[in-house]
């Protein structure tokens, strides 16, 4: 090899290395420099902040749009067993009006179908129902049975069954089941106002 490059080698690499740190010092001395980087790893933290917010923000709204929807399933659920029951107590203090013979009475002897009102109690969505509509269907059901028991036993004329029948169907008819439906009409239109139609939420859910 030429003494001569041998000679020149060992000088470019000092002249490199000088230049490279000058650059270097320019750059990390620069103000410039420092605030781009603080910039970069702020956007970058509030970017991810953004992003977490917004999903959890949906999250929640997921939740309680969807616990609103199960709520309007159970309300409306309820008012069809509730109804159903209502109409068959009706009939019956109808026909103890006539006083109508005992084995008469005990073969219509009517059957509260409470499949809905019993499944209620392992239903979360059941604590998020108004405690009156609660309140007032345990009440029918509990004064109904009474009643209809009392006079097969003939503990209760079958006319004054009647009268006790209607009083309490009445009641349940005329002020629980219109309130009940309002309430779950009011749901659906909650959730149609924020673009939900009833079913949405379980369909896409299913879907993923």
């Amino acid at each position: 090899m030429d003494p001569s490059n041998q000679a020149a080698a060992p000088a470019k690499k000092p002249k490199l290395a000088q230049a490279l740190k000058t650059v270097d010092n320019k750059e990390l001395k620069s103000t410039g420099f420092w605030l781009n980087q603080v910039f970069l790893v702020l956007s970058t933290i509030f970017g991810v902040y953004l992003a977490a917010q917004s999903g959890l923000e949906q999250a929640l709204k997921f939740d309680s749009y969807s616990k609103m929807e199960d709520n309007f399933y159970l309300r409306t659920s309820l008012y069809d067993e509730v109804n159903d029951n209502a109409n068959n107590i009706r009939a019956y203090a109808a026909r103890l009006a006539k006083s109508p013979p005992s084995s008469e009475m005990q073969y219509h002897k009517p059957t509260l179908e409470k499949y809905i009102w019993q499944t209620m109690q392992y239903s979360p969505t059941t604590l998020e129902t108004p405690s009156i509509f609660l309140t007032q269907v345990r009440r029918f059901y509990s004064r109904a049975e009474y009643v209809v028991e009392a006079v097969l036993k003939r503990q209760m004329s079958a006319r004054q069954a009647s009268i006790e029948l209607n009083k309490i169907t009445d009641i349940i008819e005329k002020q629980t089941l219109p309130q009940l439906q309002a309430s779950a009409l009011h749901l659906q239109q909650e959730l149609k106002k924020n673009d939900i139609i009833i079913g949405s939420l379980k369909d896409s859910s299913n879907a993923n």
